[in-house]
């Protein structure tokens, strides 16, 4: 089982600033830091509707609306601060180019590399489920028909590469004013599952950059003094996204 998003951020944060090449990786904790230090974005989407007090079924939406885009806008800003830790990752790892020259660009020759470095035997532990969580919540969110279609590229990306293959989308529909923010649901309650795909492309998102600093660091002497020990970087990287229980089946993997 995984940690909550907040503590995957902290610890993969933190262990950034903890290895030796930490200059060259010094974006990456950057956009990383940033990530982990939003705690709350005001949002009042009531103070520009003038028909507001009007209708008291109206103002409970408005109002359930108001509070769910304030938990939502949130989530996207993590998200996207840990995307942009993702790019900068991709910027030092450099992946080589997709063998098929109409796939190639920055994400999909990163998804064909984690396909090439990692099995479905020697991925992260969690991943699988989070890729799958992903693709039930997109299935409940109006506008996220496409990541069906993403997900079928299975054999072009393995199941390493397609995770994040698949939360593109919502990367892409944020960045060209696509996406479509949630609604409260049927009893006017801010709720949607919106908020959880949400936090399981975080999670994705922060695993597949520790398997591009895997692939980076892929050698056994990499050490660094974490919790106050000196173990392998690569221990370390497998670990940090796992709650305790669940870390012996991680390292056995090593």
């Amino acid at each position: 089982m995984l940690v909550s998003l907040d503590e995957h951020i902290s610890e993969l944060t933190r262990l950034v600033s903890e290895i030796d090449d930490f200059v060259e990786w010094e974006s990456v904790y950057e956009w990383l830091n940033i990530a982990n230090s939003i705690d709350s974005i005001s949002i009042d989407t009531t103070k520009n509707n003038s028909s507001f007090g009007w209708c008291r079924d109206a103002d409970e939406y408005d109002l359930a609306r108001s509070d769910l885009l304030q938990i939502s806008i949130k989530k996207l800003a993590v998200f996207n601060f840990i995307w942009g830790a993702l790019e900068a990752s991709i910027d030092i790892v450099k992946p080589e180019k997709h063998p098929e020259k109409d796939k190639r660009g920055k994400i999909s020759n990163t998804c064909f590399l984690l396909k090439k470095s990692f099995s479905s035997h020697s991925q992260l532990i969690g991943l699988n489920e989070q890729t799958a969580a992903f693709k039930d919540h997109a299935a409940l969110c109006f506008g996220f028909g496409n990541v069906e279609s993403r997900l079928s590229k299975l054999t072009e990306y393995g199941s390493s590469g397609i995770g994040l293959y698949a939360v593109y989308e919502l990367r892409n529909l944020f960045a060209h004013g696509s996406l479509s923010f949630p609604q409260p649901d049927g009893f006017n309650r801010p709720r949607s599952p919106f908020n959880s795909l949400v936090d399981h492309a975080s999670h994705i998102v922060l695993m597949s950059i520790q398997m591009l600093m895997l692939h980076h660091f892929d050698y056994d002497f990499y050490e660094v003094w974490h919790n106050n020990d000196t173990v392998q970087l690569k221990t370390v990287l497998r670990n940090c996204h796992l709650i305790s229980s669940d870390q012996e089946g991680q390292i056995a993997l090593l």
